[in-house]
């Protein structure tokens, strides 16, 4: 980013010099009060949403950008929360452009010359500009000039030179280095014993007045939920279709109309032993032979066909050879032929194919055939009710519903009358199970929003059920008793005691460890285990415990040094410095060249940015830039408006 512009000139030196006084002097700056958050009229039917040094920036051009560089298909929602800060950035850039170009910087035709055929290599041949008419008709597909581009690459060759001043501006010290280098290279390992409360949550016992006193002080926090009884009018589409009459007329009308769809063509059902003679040789074949013919002779003698099939077949050994139902066309036309002349029981000579030696036995041999109308009779059923069960959910749980708005009390025979399920709810808190529907968050969210006898509309629930629920009566929340809370201030004040204790515990531990006792003695006494880490750098996490940065002793204190104890995730641990790896920054020459870059990369980023927002708040003040907030948000919420 910032290889672009590097020159040590004289007037390059000044212009760095103006730049650092200008960032120095907008820090103390104190914009006008009010200003930058009044809304100008439109220029015609341009949305004009800031003004940079008398150009103006228009809705039009920062839809254009934005659609440019975050493309057409993010969501209108995360538009209208990203618009603001897009077209915050383009004042940003505007103002440094307009502000630098004052100070004499600006990009010179061969450079513009140059970053186009970088960026448009097919418009130019031999560094000749050959394809103006097609770059002018491809920027036109973007409502863009020649000379737009034109422009807008100028501006970025003067950005890209803001950029590589301020990393000429950049300065990182050699401690800067050399703590990096600690910090990433820098190695060390810890045993540590944690202290979890959970551990000792079984050793204290609260007392009833220290309970009752915890109340007391925390009585705010606790409340009864607030109670519902309810009725669930549920209409299963499985039930319901099943109540479907459907007359012998319209079954025999159906088998009428759909006659070839019960036509089946001859079939036979066939089991088999296959020796695949695919990729043998002329004397391995021979060999195949002779097995298929022996095994011929053993089942004419009566062997049993389906243990012959799986010691021996090649196909379908595991099911003893069957192949199920076949129709013509499914099997090798060599097998075919003879499958289908066969007659149930028979069993075939051996059978050439093109990929081996086969023997058939048929065991059912169906003709083509129209199944009679008793033997579809109840799937033609099964199909028509289905159709028509949608309709006939829509029409019940309509004709349920408005009963039950006439009538709140009395949805058990509403239900009864209609073929529907009723289930009766009472005294239920918000979130519960509900009987045979479990918990239901489309019956938990309508019951939210209705009062005493309110129905409900119909609710699709999962498993093709609909639902109609009626409030029967609700009990708002209450501020609840000691006795009614009395469990929860019990875990409330365990769980205080337990902290107290883990603390205690691990005081104790630390104070006999640094005493001389073993480590792993004291946390075996304590039912606890120490933990040993690997090797990890400042920028790694401890197994366990998380991130190097709650560890930091671990890289200053000595070997052999007890720490804490601490507070980590909630809980108490001591650790001991078990072993450190330190490096010379001064060796690590390679790496040294590259923390460096880094942090100067990362600091002359940082200060980009801030000079950015000091150009802006510097302009503004001398009213070369103005800001239009009102007319931001409301150009960044016409996206989610659909505009």
């Amino acid at each position: 980013m910032f290889n672009l512009f590097r020159s040590r000139q004289k007037t390059i030196r000044y212009i760095l010099s103006a730049l650092l006084l200008l960032i120095a002097v907008s820090m103390v700056v104190t914009l006008i009060p009010g200003y930058g958050t009044s809304t100008p009229g439109n220029t015609g039917d341009q949305i004009v949403l800031a003004e940079i040094g008398g150009q103006k920036l228009t809705g039009e051009e920062a839809a254009r950008a934005a659609s440019r560089m975050l493309g057409s298909q993010m969501d209108p929602a995360m538009l209208e929360t990203y618009m603001p800060q897009f077209v915050d950035s383009m004042i940003q850039q505007r103002a440094a452009v307009y502000a630098f170009k004052k100070l004499g910087v600006t990009a010179t035709d061969q450079e513009v010359l140059d970053d186009l055929k970088v960026q448009f290599p097919q418009f130019f041949k031999d560094g000749v500009f050959v394809g103006k008419d097609q770059l002018e008709a491809a920027l036109a597909q973007n409502g863009l000039t020649l000379q737009d581009e034109i422009d807008a690459t100028r501006n970025d060759i003067i950005l890209k030179k803001i950029q590589n001043l301020q990393y000429e501006a950049t300065v990182v010290t050699p401690n800067e280095v050399n703590e990096a280098i600690e910090r990433r290279f820098d190695k060390a390992k810890i045993e540590y014993i944690a202290f979890p409360p959970a551990k000792f949550q079984d050793q204290v016992k609260p007392s009833a007045d220290e309970l009752k006193t915890y109340f007391d002080t925390h009585r705010y926090q606790y409340t009864e939920p607030e109670r519902r009884t309810f009725e669930v009018v549920v209409l299963d589409q499985e039930k319901v279709q099943q109540s479907i009459n459907v007359s012998d007329a319209q079954l025999h009308a159906a088998y009428a109309s759909n006659m070839d769809n019960f036509r089946t063509p001859e079939r036979v059902h066939v089991r088999h032993i296959l020796l695949k003679t695919v990729d043998k040789s002329d004397a391995e074949k021979k060999q195949l032979l002779a097995k298929a013919q022996d095994l011929l002779k053993q089942l004419r003698a009566g062997a049993d066909f389906a243990e012959l099939a799986k010691k021996n077949s090649d196909d379908a050994a595991d099911k003893g050879g069957d192949l199920g139902w076949l129709v013509r066309g499914q099997g090798l036309p060599e097998f075919e032929k003879v499958i289908f002349t066969m007659k149930p029981g028979q069993i075939s000579d051996v059978i050439t194919t093109s990929i081996g030696y086969d023997i058939a036995q048929v065991l059912e041999h169906e003709q083509a055939r129209v199944k009679p109308f008793d033997e579809v009779k109840q799937a033609i059923a099964d199909d028509l009710r289905k159709q028509q069960v949608s309709d006939k959910m829509q029409q019940l749980s309509e004709q349920i519903h408005a009963a039950l708005e006439k009538s709140p009390q009395s949805a058990a025979e509403i239900a009864r009358q209609n073929g529907a399920d009723l289930i009766t709810v009472k005294d239920a808190t918000p979130g519960s199970a509900i009987p045979s529907l479990g918990i239901s968050p489309e019956i938990d969210g309508a019951l939210n929003g209705l009062q005493k006898n309110g129905v409900s509309q119909v609710l699709q629930l999962p498993a093709n059920r609909l639902a109609i629920a009626v409030l029967l009566d609700k009990v708002p929340p209450t501020p609840s008793t000691f006795e009614q809370a009395q469990a929860k201030v019990r875990d409330a004040v365990a769980s205080m005691d337990a902290i107290s204790l883990a603390k205690k515990k691990a005081e104790e531990a630390a104070a006999r460890i640094r005493a001389g006792e073993d480590m792993s003695k004291v946390a075996k006494a304590m039912k606890l285990e120490v933990t040993t880490s690997a090797d990890f750098s400042r920028n790694d996490s401890v197994e366990g415990l998380g991130h190097a940065a709650l560890v930091p002793d671990a890289f200053t204190k000595p070997v052999g040094s007890i720490i804490g104890p601490v507070e980590i995730a909630g809980r108490m641990v001591i650790y001991k410095i078990v072993d450190q790896q330190h490096v010379d920054p001064s060796k690590l020459t390679a790496e040294r060249a590259k923390v460096l870059s880094d942090l100067k990369q990362a600091k002359a980023q940082q200060q980009y940015l801030l000079f950015m927002d000091s150009v802006v708040n510097q302009l503004k003040a001398e009213g070369k830039v103005k800001v239009y907030d009102n007319t931001i948000r409301q150009f960044a919420a016409s996206f989610h408006q659909g505009r």
